[in-house]
This record gives C-alpha cells, sequence and structure tokens, in this order.
C-alpha cells in the first residue's frame, strides 16, 4: 500500500472517531473554518479522502489538531 493511500484510510478513521460524516463537503468545510491560509478547494479535500494526495506540512497540522 503506498503512502497517499495509508494517509487516506488514517484521515478517514479519524474522521469516523470525531464524529463527522465520510464527505469530502464536511471536511472541507471544517478544515477551512480552522485553517489561517488560503482556504482549500473541495477537489483537494476529494483527493486527500480517495488516497489521490497529501497535503502540505501546514495543512497536516491543521487536521492532527
Amino acid at each position: 500500500m503506498n503512502e497517499k493511500v495509508e494517509f487516506s484510510e488514517r484521515l478517514r478513521d479519524a474522521m469516523t472517531q470525531a464524529g463527522y460524516q465520510l464527505r469530502p463537503v464536511v471536511l472541507e468545510r471544517e478544515f477551512n473554518t480552522r485553517y489561517w491560509g488560503r482556504s482549500v478547494t473541495l477537489q483537494a479535500v476529494r483527493r486527500w479522502l480517495r488516497g489521490e494526495a497529501i497535503p502540505s506540512q501546514d495543512k497536516l497540522q491543521v487536521l492532527a489538531d
């Protein structure tokens, strides 16, 4: 399994454990309310959840918090 897929699985597990629906629109909304930089798009969030991309370090920190 590659790094992007593993990240995606961990992200989906964390969302479930936190009580969020596994929907890109939910993650996009919650992320953008907490991130101080330029907001992420729905397409970017979909790529995270599908295992097609990994966010940058500053975005990872917001997700971890």
